[in-house]
């Protein structure tokens, strides 16, 4: 016997009601959620764990993980905190995907910084991916008013002697052009 098709509006539920819940629902709420057998919920799982909706909503969840269980951060996340996850990712996918300082896009930080093809390397494996800023640091509180994605470079760069017009003017194009050029060189590189 065939095993039916999920269908696409079924597997957008599943991802809505499962990976951006505050709380991971466990297999039976999600059944009795969404109106269907539970044997149908791990084909769910299955089907839809390399969705890149999914992709995006575990990129922001590890982010949310990481401020939310740093103690240091947990109050200063507070603005986040207090809307839930649903509202953060709302937030998350809303933000282009380039430095907000430099404008240095995220895919060529992905590549210049791949584990196996990449040229630049760091201590901490940081630099890859866009991290949260907040413009303010004086305000020192993590919100959608005062959070950006920046570059590594940037984040390294900027500090809370180097205000965030002057990172912009005497900074910012500098970074963007060491960035252009090492994705040049690796372009290059790899032909």
């Amino acid at each position: 016997m065939e095993t039916p098709t999920l269908s696409q509006e079924l597997k957008n539920k599943f991802i809505d009601f499962y990976y951006l819940s505050d709380n991971t629902p466990i297999d039976i709420k999600i059944a009795e959620e969404l109106k269907i057998e539970k044997t149908i919920v791990s084909r769910l799982f299955k089907e839809t764990r390399n969705d890149d909706k999914v992709k995006k909503i575990q990129k922001a969840r590890q982010l949310w993980n990481t401020k939310k269980s740093n103690p240091k951060l947990k109050e200063k996340f507070s603005p986040f905190l207090e809307n839930g996850f649903k509202q953060f990712y709302t937030w998350f996918i809303t933000k282009e995907r380039k430095c907000f300082y430099c404008q240095a896009e995220e895919y060529k930080l992905q590549k210049l910084f791949d584990k196996e093809d990449g040229i630049l390397k760091t201590k901490r494996k940081r630099g890859e991916t866009l991290e949260l800023e907040r413009k303010n640091s004086v305000l020192n509180e993590y919100s959608e008013k005062n959070c950006e994605f920046i570059c590594y470079f940037c984040n390294n760069h900027k500090s809370d002697i180097i205000s965030e017009p002057d990172h912009i003017k005497y900074f910012a194009n500098a970074i963007k052009k060491y960035i252009d050029d090492k994705y040049e060189e690796l372009q290059k590189k790899t032909k």
